[in-house]
C-alpha cells in the first residue's frame, strides 16, 4: 500500500482558503483510492514512513520542508498553485527554479495553469500529470435549505466567499455594488487586515462582511443556492469556488481570464475585474435574466485525480 505525505508552507493553515481545501480533498481522494495519505502535522508519521510527498505551493517558507523531504530520499510531487499577477524578477524565477529541481512530478489541474507555469520554468526533466479540479461531492446535494437567507434576513443578494486580500480584489465588487440595489455578501478569512479595513470603509449599507462560512456545510450550500448571483473577481483567476458554485447551479459573474474560458466558457459572464462600470452593467443585466441551469458535469474525487493514482500505483520504485 502506497503511503503519501501531503505538505505545504508552514503558514498555510493560518488563513484557510481554496488551496487548503484542496489539500483536504486530495487526502480524502487518495485514502478513498486505497492509499494512506496524511497531512503533515502532529498526527502524521516520520518522514521515512512515506513513499511520496505531495507539496502544495512554492511560496516563501517552502524551502526548508522541501529540502528535508528531498534529503529523506522521497519522491516529490509538486502541486504548484502558482500564478504571477506581476512579472516575477529574475531572482525570483531562479529561486523557484532551484526548488523545482527537487521534484520528480508536477501536477496541473488546467491547461491554463500549465501554460502559465511553462512560461517561466523548464519542465523538460520533470514528468507532468494532468488531472481535473477537485470538487467536493457535497456540492451535488439535491435538497438545500434556506437556512442562510433566513438566518441573515437577506434576499436578492450576491455572494462572494473566500480569502480577503488585494489579489482577490474584493474592493472592485464593493465599489460596483455601492452603485447597485442588490445586496452583496462577502465571507472569508482575512489575510490582509489593512485591505479588509479599506474594503469596509468603502462599502455602503447594502454590503455585508460576515465571518468565514464552514466549507461544504449546510449554510455554505444554502448561501450559494439561494443567491441571485455568485461573484468572484480576482486578479488571477476564480478557481474551484466558482466551479463549486456552478455545481450548485448559481449564476456566475467572474473575472475574464483564460482559466475562466477554459473551465466555464459561456456558462458564466466574464468581466474585466478592474472595470467598475462593466461590473455594474453586467450585474444589472443579470438581474433581468431568469435563473438557468449551468451545472457542470460532476465527477467524483477519485475520478478527478485518476491519472495521479495510476502513476503512483504503477510505480515500482517505492518499497511497499
Amino acid at each position: 500500500m502506497k503511503r503519501i505525505l501531503l505538505t505545504t508552507n508552514p503558514t498555510s493553515f493560518l488563513h484557510q482558503g481554496g488551496g487548503e481545501q484542496e489539500i483536504l480533498l486530495l487526502a480524502e481522494a487518495l485514502n478513498s483510492a486505497g492509499m494512506i495519505a496524511d497531512i503533515y502535522g502532529p498526527s502524521s508519521n516520520s518522514v521515512h514512513s512515506y513513499h511520496y510527498a505531495i507539496h502544495f505551493s512554492l511560496i516563501d517558507g517552502s524551502e526548508r520542508i522541501i529540502d528535508s523531504l528531498s534529503q529523506a530520499g522521497m519522491q516529490l510531487i509538486l502541486w504548484p498553485n502558482l500564478w504571477f499577477i506581476n512579472e516575477p524578477s529574475p531572482h525570483q524565477v531562479t529561486r523557484l527554479s532551484s526548488m523545482l529541481k527537487r521534484f520528480n512530478i508536477v501536477v496541473f489541474r488546467s491547461k491554463t495553469e500549465e501554460n502559465h507555469f511553462r512560461r517561466y520554468f523548464d519542465l523538460s526533466d520533470i514528468k507532468v500529470i494532468k488531472i481535473a479540479p477537485l470538487i467536493s461531492p457535497r456540492f451535488i446535494q439535491k435538497e438545500i435549505s434556506d437556512i442562510f437567507p433566513v438566518s441573515y434576513g437577506l434576499n436578492n443578494y450576491a455572494i462572494w466567499p473566500g480569502i480577503i486580500e488585494p489579489q482577490k480584489n474584493q474592493l472592485s465588487a464593493v465599489l460596483a455594488f455601492n452603485l447597485l440595489k442588490m445586496n452583496l455578501v462577502i465571507s472569508g478569512s482575512v489575510r490582509d487586515k489593512d485591505y479588509f479595513e479599506k474594503c469596509k470603509r468603502a462599502a455602503s449599507d447594502n454590503i455585508y462582511f460576515i465571518p468565514p462560512i464552514h466549507f461544504g456545510s449546510d449554510i455554505h450550500l444554502s448561501a450559494l443556492a439561494n443567491s441571485s448571483l455568485f461573484i468572484e473577481l480576482p486578479l488571477d483567476f476564480p478557481g474551484n469556488s466558482a466551479l463549486e458554485a456552478a455545481q450548485v447551479g448559481c449564476r456566475l459573474l467572474l473575472s475574464k481570464s483564460d482559466w475562466t474560458e477554459e473551465m466555464l466558457g459561456n456558462r458564466c459572464i466574464q468581466v474585466d475585474p478592474l472595470n467598475i462600470d462593466e461590473i455594474v452593467s453586467k450585474v444589472l443585466d443579470y438581474s433581468l435574466e431568469s435563473s438557468k441551469d449551468i451545472k457542470i458535469n460532476n465527477t467524483n474525487l477519485i475520478d478527478s485525480i485518476q491519472p495521479l493514482i495510476d502513476y503512483i500505483n504503477k510505480d515500482d520504485s517505492s518499497t511497499e
